[in-house]
């Protein structure tokens, strides 16, 4: 490992304490200190080493047993021989597992945050060597957070050059963990052992949580590598991918977090394809509709599975998306802004592996071929500052040298820490009145056992509060309730869903409602009715595949997700009576909805799902006129009233030549029509529709739906075809495109 020279400093300093600390318990007692330090050390080794850690896509929160014992000998021994003990324990323990570079960086890092503890500790009004609680809570708070900041601060910025992220919660764990230690071996040294057990037992259930990450990292690596491995020219495809990834993000200067989160999405991003019949991975001709709708599903799975994991969920966007390009003419056509940068990223490597890779279709193309198709294209398939980044480091260059001062920062930009929005209104206490009713109940009962009648009284005071607030809450609850029951009364679909949009306007402030109709394969869905403005469909769709299996509820993201402003989304999922999912609910509003609207939707589901839920299509023998008059695979020949005949004439006629065509005559139903229609088109991608002589405004407005909710599944225009020319002739032209 390389040490930056403020690395070499951190050093030289943590050295020069614990030197310090030597001099210091020269005169002193030793037992305490031996005892500590063996302690310390004890810790140390019972940690997991460096080199068995994996990289995750997400940082874990860090909790330190041997960290506790470093507090604990802060307060029993004072800063300069707590900071002897923490850093002579982490340097021993490291030279055995590492190189001494490494060792004595860490090292000194512990010296110097048990050193900074320690004075915070005198600060805070405590004393060394001794402790009283509740008089020196202060003191142990600063200490707690002072060791965190100049530890976490030293590893991550300095020696990680990260950002820095503290976990005060490991760090208030640590701090609880020192005390005990702490208030046992100031009685006497040889009381801590006996909280030896609990710090062993809360170590090994964290180096279990450790494992169960690793365990499920090494699982997705073995299914993207069985992705990977089912036909040779995508061997150890997501490998190279995530080294290009890994070499650009290092080059670009990103820090080793948001490195390990592009890598990871990198290697995982075609998981999806496990869903692709290995045939159409090996086919040398061009893919049939099926084809291209298999493929094309992919990403969306892919995406649909990293979002289960916890420790994947944060990439799954980038995945989903790796197959768009910046024009907007990629598999689901979103605009450049649209798209998280990581999923440039993503474009750009995996496009750069499948030029160099030989396939079933065409050989590989050379690196420097290669490089040139990516600069031929920047702009329109690939993002341009990433695009000309990746080249510069393929061809060994400064990615920075040839970019605009408005692309290096956009790039730089990239390395911001990665914080899911906070829902606006999430964390109001108005919703959680039940913690401010045990939150005084404690207060209540903390100050008659101190002895303080005003703490006592104020918790009481609070406790009658989140009781009287729960109390209007449930009220509330039960009035939404009632009028949603009022509202499900109604028998038809749109006026439920009129009336209901009210109640939820009027109750939750919501400014666009909509439902979605779901697809049976539960790739996407589409807009049945809505009131309001409506966000970008497609971004919507995506963000209900991404979340559509977790089981939850209540769906909720906020509407930076969706390319939208500031503002929360809340999709409610909708099943059938045999628990199929049919749709969505889904609402925007300013804020999260509160707890006693959300209470009465969930309690509401079943009846809700069941009023809202499209009813399946009634056998084509009720339907009016017309309707699916042939069945195909190829394309889709969508006929005027009246025109059905001609229609299924050319379709046999091009059946005999190899082309098979499903027939569609529109009849009365424009919901019908729009839905059989768009269900053969996404089966097919081809599409014509034979009209008269006079182009209709129902067929434009036909055409115009097909080429908006069907794009994605679209191998080329939405044709039309007079029915007085030669419609048979037209197709076998057609048939091609």
């Amino acid at each position: 490992m390389r040490l930056s020279r403020l690395a070499y400093a951190t050093v030289l300093a943590g050295l020069g304490v614990i030197v310090a600390g030597a001099f210091a318990a020269a005169h002193q007692p030793l037992t305490a200190l031996a005892l500590l330090g063996a302690g310390a050390l004890a810790a140390e080794l019972l940690e997991e080493p460096e080199r068995a850690r994996v990289r995750e896509p997400v940082a874990a929160g860090v909790f330190r047993v041997s960290s506790g014992v470093d507090l604990a000998a802060v307060i029993v021994l004072g800063p300069w021989r707590g900071a002897l003990v923490a850093g002579a324990a982490a340097l021993i323990a490291r030279l055995v597992r590492g190189p001494w570079r490494l060792a004595a960086f860490q090292a000194s890092a512990y010296a110097l945050a048990s050193l900074a503890a320690g004075y915070g500790f005198l600060l805070g009004g405590g004393t060394a060597g001794q402790l009283l609680i509740p008089d020196d809570l202060v003191g142990l708070t600063v200490m707690s957070l002072l060791y965190l900041l100049v530890s976490r601060g030293v590893l991550q910025v300095v020696g990680g050059l990260e950002v820095l992220q503290a976990d005060f919660a490991a760090a208030a764990a640590e701090g609880g963990l020192g005390a005990l230690l702490a208030l046992a071996a100031l009685n006497h040294p040889w009381n801590a052992l006996a909280v030896v057990p609990v710090a062993v037992a809360v170590n090994q259930a964290h180096a279990r949580v450790r494992r169960s990450r690793q365990e499920t990292l090494h699982a997705l690596e073995t299914f993207a590598n069985i992705v990977d491995e089912r036909h040779p020219s995508t061997y150890r495809h997501s490998v190279r991918v995530a080294g290009y990834v890994d070499e650009l993000a290092r080059k670009l200067g990103l820090p080793f977090r948001d490195i390990d989160r592009l890598r990871w999405a990198a290697r995982l991003h075609d998981l999806g394809k496990v869903a692709v019949d290995s045939t159409v991975l090996r086919k040398r001709e061009r893919l049939t509709a099926h084809e291209w709708g298999a493929m094309r599903r992919a990403p969306r799975l892919s995406a649909r599975i990293l979002r289960r994991f916890e420790l994947s969920a944060a990439e799954a966007r980038a995945v989903e998306y790796h197959h768009e390009r910046f024009d907007g003419a990629g598999y689901y056509g979103l605009p450049a802004d649209e798209l998280p940068l990581a999923s440039h990223f993503l474009i750009v490597a995996d496009s750069f592996d499948a030029m160099r890779s030989d396939r079933p279709y065409r050989p590989g193309l050379d690196v420097e071929e290669a490089l040139a198709e990516i600069e031929a294209n920047i702009g329109t398939q690939f993002h341009p500052a990433v695009a000309k980044a990746f080249v510069a480091v393929q061809r060994g260059q400064d990615p920075y040298a040839g970019l605009t001062r408005e692309e290096q920062e956009e790039l730089r930009g990239a390395a911001a820490p990665h914080h899911a929005p906070q829902l606006p209104g999430a964390g109001d206490l108005r919703e959680r009145p039940e913690l401010l009713a045990l939150g005084g109940l404690v207060a209540a009962l903390a100050g008659f056992g101190v002895g303080q009648p005003l703490l006592a009284a104020a918790g009481g005071v609070l406790a009658a509060t989140g009781i009287v607030l729960r109390g209007l809450a449930r009220h509330r609850s039960r009035r939404v309730r009632k009028a949603l029951g009022a509202v499900l009364s109604a028998e038809e679909r749109a006026t439920v869903f009129s009336q209901l949009a009210d109640v939820l306007h009027a109750a939750g402030r919501a400014d666009w409602v909509a439902l979605v109709d779901w697809e049976e394969d539960g790739m996407g869905g589409s807009l049945a009715l809505s009131r309001g403005e409506a966000p970008p469909e497609r971004s919507l769709m995506g963000w209900l595949v991404r979340e559509a299996e977790s089981r939850e509820e209540l769906l909720s993201t906020s509407a930076h997700e969706l390319g939208g402003p500031d503002g929360v989304y809340l999709a409610l999922p909708l099943r059938r009576e045999n628990s199929a999912l049919a749709g969505f609910l889904v609402l925007r509003a300013c804020r999260v909805l509160p707890r006693h609207v959300r209470a009465a939707l969930v309690a509401s589901l079943d009846p809700l799902g069941v009023a809202l839920a499209e009813e399946p299509r009634a056998d084509e023998a009720a339907r009016p006129a017309g309707g699916l008059l042939r069945r195909g695979d190829d394309l889709s020949l969508v006929a005027a009233p009246g025109l059905g005949a001609a229609a299924q004439t050319a379709a046999v006629l091009l059946d005999e030549e190899g082309v098979s065509v499903e027939v569609v005559e529109l009849n009365g139903s424009r919901e019908w029509n729009e839905q059989t229609v768009l269900e053969s088109v996404r089966k097919t991608s081809k599409v014509v529709l034979v009209h008269g002589e006079e182009d209709d405004a129902e067929t434009a407005a036909l055409a115009a739906a097909i080429a908006e909710r069907a794009f994605e599944h679209l191998d080329g225009p939405v044709r039309r075809v007079r029915s007085d020319s030669d419609v048979t002739a037209a197709l076998r032209e057609l048939a091609g495109f």
